[in-house]
């Protein structure tokens, strides 16, 4: 279902699971289908070719190639948030196609991070800088949060999701 529905005029629709699973990282994708009631964890199974490696509560993880993605499903099985780790220059260029397509910085500050899979008994914590995009749609407005910390340099981890 997602290879038949167009986007916009001038993007070109994925026909093959492999072009879908790149173009799901490109906001003209991202933004009309996150938290749309056609974008569910089985379309996205069925469309992307893709299992789940790891399923955490309502949370599907996924191998996209680029990366992991995170999708948080509603109980009805719609992708309300995506969430992702990018590294250096693919993180810029992944700000740069959202900031081309027309979402604005909104806000900026700080936050306290938790990361468990350190191998280590006590979790790491570290702050981050986290900065806030959005875009407004006839459907909500959609964020993009992005964090970065010197504790792990070059390291942005990223969630998409809409509010209406």
């Amino acid at each position: 279902m997602l290879a038949i529905i167009s986007i916009d005029s001038y993007a070109q629709v994925p026909n093959t699971p492999k072009e879908k699973r790149e173009a799901i990282l490109t906001p003209q994708y991202y933004t009309p289908w996150i938290g749309a009631s056609f974008f569910t964890i089985p379309t996205v199974e069925h469309e992307f070719e893709v299992e789940p490696v790891q399923i955490k509560d309502l949370v599907f993880f996924y191998d996209l190639g680029e990366c992991i993605v995170g999708m948080e499903a509603n109980r009805d099985g719609v992708v309300i948030q995506m969430t992702f780790r990018l590294f250096g220059d693919k993180a810029t260029r992944f700000l740069e196609q959202a900031m081309n397509y027309g979402y604005e910085k909104v806000g900026e500050g700080a936050d306290v991070n938790v990361r468990t899979n350190t191998g280590k008994a006590v979790p790491d914590l570290y702050e981050s800088n986290v900065e806030k995009y959005r875009m407004r749609t006839q459907n909500g407005s959609v964020y993009i949060e992005v964090s970065n910390s010197a504790s792990y340099a070059n390291e942005y981890q990223i969630a998409i999701y809409r509010t209406k």
